[in-house]
């Protein structure tokens, strides 16, 4: 008897669903390459968003080694598209395979909401925040809050550890277009360019008063070398002036 297909979480949706060499008659569609929409997801997060295998398994809620065997099937189904010319398609409902990413509604009256934080501040750099303010918020209104030590192995580790958190909103001061690009991929919603007290841009973001994502993509690429000192005022929308 086959084992039950295991839930997998797709945080995102082709934007198309059929492709067709320009030389084949279009009819051919139905004879040709079928993607499922699971291989597409493993396919967008580790070859398109960079993810390694291991966060891409934390992102979809699946083991690593249905990664790499989702993976495995998904490059030979395209290697064969490419090479003999087919066509392909891409099939799969979400809600038939676990999706759980939640409506717009639902996220604005249940939402988990992580601030890159140092004593109680905005930490003004996502990828050396030494810490995260954690809120749990329903209906407009924080009902938890936490401090938790933030992992210190670089931005992908920092995703993985949001995802395990089962966040759906970082607020931070400045990020690189790599973190956001990651942060975005794994569902992350990103409001950055934030200072001042964690809490409170929480709550402008419950009020609405919190614009998203900012001028606050920091430049000193934090996912890579981290022993520079950072010499931007707050003013400019960057990482802020520190020193570690």
């Amino acid at each position: 008897m086959p084992r039950k297909p295991s839930p997998k979480t797709i945080r995102s949706t082709p934007t198309s669903r059929v492709f067709t060499p320009s030389e084949s008659d279009p009819s051919a569609v139905e004879g040709g390459i079928i993607l499922l929409l699971e291989e597409w997801e493993v396919l967008r997060l580790v070859d398109y968003a960079g993810f390694e295998q291991t966060l891409a398994a934390l992102s979809m809620e699946i083991s690593r080694q249905s990664v790499q065997m989702l993976l495995s099937s998904a490059r030979s189904k395209l290697a064969r598209v490419v090479v003999e010319g087919l066509p392909l398609r891409i099939e799969g409902d979400p809600n038939d395979i676990g999706n759980n990413r939640i409506s717009l509604q639902k996220r604005n009256s249940s939402m988990k909401i992580a601030v890159t934080t140092q004593h109680s501040q905005v930490f003004p750099h996502f990828g050396r925040t030494p810490e995260f303010y954690i809120a749990t918020a329903e209906d407009g209104k924080i009902i938890e809050e936490h401090i938790i030590p933030a992992p210190t192995e670089g931005h992908g580790a920092l995703v993985g550890f949001l995802i395990n958190q089962g966040v759906d909103t970082l607020i931070c001061g400045g990020v690189g277009g790599g973190a956001i690009n990651s942060l975005r991929a794994a569902g992350i919603q990103v409001y950055a360019g934030a200072a001042g007290p964690a809490k409170d841009q929480v709550l402008s973001l419950l009020s609405g008063q919190l614009p998203q994502q900012g001028d606050a993509n920091c430049d000193h690429h934090e996912e890579h070398d981290h022993e520079h000192q950072h010499g931007h005022g707050h003013n400019d929308g960057g990482c802020g002036h520190h020193q570690e």
